[in-house]
């Protein structure tokens, strides 16, 4: 009997302390959210749905030919992985027996690690590296019915702590398990293990998109800044959910509109709403052109490095491929 395998990618969230989108981050000839896709699905993973959230439909666009399932959480700015987690059990196929969960910036897992984790027949499975847990989990189709009710406290972390649980904690020899890019540092490391897995590294491009009068004042925080208050309605909630302090907000704010000589954001004190902060028509135009300009962008330099360096850096000597 063939066991249907199934697998949720948490990957609603904002990159705020990365500043850069960790899913679409380059990894050597990918990208982190593609690398995640290719290691799920060569552990026999048939159903693969990617709860998305923010740049929802950027991310979708990038995996349109992947063969995945697409949730977007419209509450990605107030709600937790568990909630997008949650989400993404209940819609995945009714055969599902097996199930990995796992955030979208957990790209590196070792396929005999995957393997280890399906011969158990724990209702969950968790991976450890030196002692310290990993991802992803692996749940029976009851371990998510029970997740999926989940109401406690400090998320996923609370609901394995449950002494209910029939939960197998194995012990590998794979870093890949705890290895993401919350942080600069972290996507740093991140590439370096790759690099050691290969034996060899890859040149990759990092493009950034800065656009300014006197002053630079589009740029990757600014913009995600725009569009966090487009979609919460509040300054205070937008510097929140980017670990920012609501004055450095405002200061993005008015020196924005300082140099463009109009206002982006709408202010709204009180009333019968309760106030809130909103986008002027032309801040969202502003913010559209932004970032329609910036994923134009990166497509065409993509195929221009294709290019260029179509296998540079890519063969152990570290010279172009023959």
């Amino acid at each position: 009997m063939v066991i249907a395998i199934s697998a949720v990618i948490a990957a609603a969230g904002l990159s705020s302390r990365m500043k850069n989108f960790k899913p679409l981050l380059c990894l050597g000839s990918s990208t982190i959210i593609s690398s995640t896709i290719n290691t799920l699905r060569g552990a026999g993973a048939e159903h693969i749905l990617v709860v998305t959230g923010y740049q929802s439909a950027v991310l979708e666009r990038h995996l349109s030919s992947c063969g995945v399932m697409f949730l977007k959480n419209e509450r990605f700015a107030q709600t937790d992985m568990l909630f997008s987690v949650q989400m993404g059990l209940r819609a995945l196929p009714q055969d599902s027996e097996r199930i990995f969960i796992t955030p979208a910036d957990i790209p590196l897992v070792s396929p005999d690690t995957l393997k280890q984790m399906l011969l158990l027949q724990n209702q969950v499975v968790c991976p450890l590296y030196q002692g310290r847990q990993g991802h992803p989990l692996l749940l029976t189709k009851a371990a998510a019915a029970h997740l999926i009710s989940w109401k406690g406290t400090d998320g996923i972390r609370g609901w394995l702590r449950q002494e209910t649980l029939d939960a197998a904690r194995l012990e590998t020899n794979d870093p890949g398990i705890r290895m993401d890019a919350d942080t600069p540092q972290d996507y740093k490391r991140l590439l370096q293990y790759q690099a050691r897995l290969q034996g060899h590294g890859n040149l990759r491009m990092d493009l950034q998109l800065n656009i300014g009068m006197d002053e630079l004042f589009l740029t990757v925080e600014s913009v995600q800044l725009l569009d966090m208050i487009g979609q919460i309605g509040s300054i205070q909630n937008a510097c929140a959910c980017m670990h920012i302090s609501y004055s450095k907000g405002w200061k993005i704010i008015n020196m924005m509109e300082r140099q463009l000589d109009f206002a982006v954001v709408r202010r709204v004190v009180g009333g019968s709403d309760g106030g809130g902060s909103f986008l002027t028509e032309k801040g969202e135009q502003l913010l559209n052109c932004y970032q329609a300009f910036h994923q134009k962008l990166l497509e065409d330099a993509q195929r221009q490095f294709s290019l260029y360096f179509p296998d540079y850096l890519r063969s152990p000597q570290g010279s172009p491929a023959e």
